[in-house]
C-alpha cells in the first residue's frame, strides 16, 4: 500500500542485543502473528514469562525531543527511534499496536503514579517544518497513548480509559512485561502520491527503570 525509502533506527545495543527488531508469536497467545517490537531495553529481555522487572538501559542513553512534545513530558530517556519516508498509493493509512510496560504495576508506590513512559506514532509530510501528527492516541480522542492515560483499576494510582487496557499479566504470559494495552491502532488520511515521514519512538521517562 505504499513505497518505503531512508529508512533508520536507532536505539542500543550491539548484534544480538539491540533495543529494536523483529519478532514471530510462534506458538504463544500473543495477538500479532508477526511484527516490529521497540523497546528501552534489550528485546531480548522483553520474551515471556513474566518472570522479573525488567529495567534494562543506561542513563548515557538519551531520549527524544519529539516524543516529549507530543507526549507533554520531559526528561525522557532510553528511546528507540523507527524512522522513514513512505509515499502511500490510497488515502488512509493504518497500523496496530500494543503498547506494553513493566510501570504497569499491581502493588505501586503513590509517587510511581506519577512517571509515564510512553509511545508515539508521529507523523508529517518529508521535508515539512510543520509539527508532527501523534497518531498514537486514544481512539476519538487526541490525548497520547501513555502508562498513566490507559491503566486499570486495582492500585492506588487512578484509572484511565480503562476501556483500552489490556489487564495486568501473570507468570504465563508470552511478553515479559507487567501489563499493555489492547490491540490500537495509529491511522490517519493523506494523499496519495504525496511522500510523507514517520517517526515511531518508544522511551522511559526520568530514568531507565521499568522497560
Amino acid at each position: 500500500c505504499a513505497t518505503v525509502s531512508n529508512i533508520s533506527v536507532s536505539g542500543i545495543g550491539t548484534s544480538g542485543q539491540e533495543s529494536y527488531g523483529y519478532f514471530s508469536s510462534g506458538t504463544s497467545s500473543f495477538p500479532f502473528t508477526d511484527g516490529i517490537i521497540l523497546s528501552t531495553g534489550r528485546i531480548g529481555l522483553a520474551v515471556g514469562p513474566n518472570s522479573n522487572i525488567v529495567s534494562d538501559g543506561s542513563t548515557n542513553w538519551l531520549g527524544d525531543n519529539d516524543l516529549e512534545t507530543a507526549l507533554g513530558v520531559s526528561n525522557s530517556i532510553n528511546a528507540t527511534i523507527l524512522e522513514f519516508d513512505f509515499q502511500p498509493v490510497s488515502n488512509k493509512i493504518s497500523f496496530e499496536y500494543i503498547f506494553s510496560s513493566e510501570q504497569y504495576l499491581s502493588n505501586p508506590g503513590s509517587n510511581q503514579c506519577n512517571y509515564t513512559d510512553g509511545f508515539v506514532f508521529l507523523l508529517k509530510e518529508a521535508g515539512s517544518t510543520n509539527p508532527y501528527q501523534n497518531l498514537a492516541v486514544i481512539p476519538g480522542t487526541n490525548i497520547p497513548v501513555k502508562v498513566n492515560t490507559v491503566r486499570g483499576q486495582g492500585t492506588i494510582c487512578p484509572p484511565a480509559n480503562e476501556e483500552f487496557v489490556g489487564g495486568f499479566n501473570g507468570f504465563d504470559h508470552p511478553t515479559n512485561f507487567n501489563g499493555q494495552t489492547k490491540t490500537l491502532v495509529a491511522q490517519a488520511d493523506v494523499i496519495a502520491g504525496t511522500i510523507y515521514h514517520i517517526k515511531l519512538v518508544v522511551a522511559d521517562q526520568g530514568n531507565n527503570l521499568y522497560d
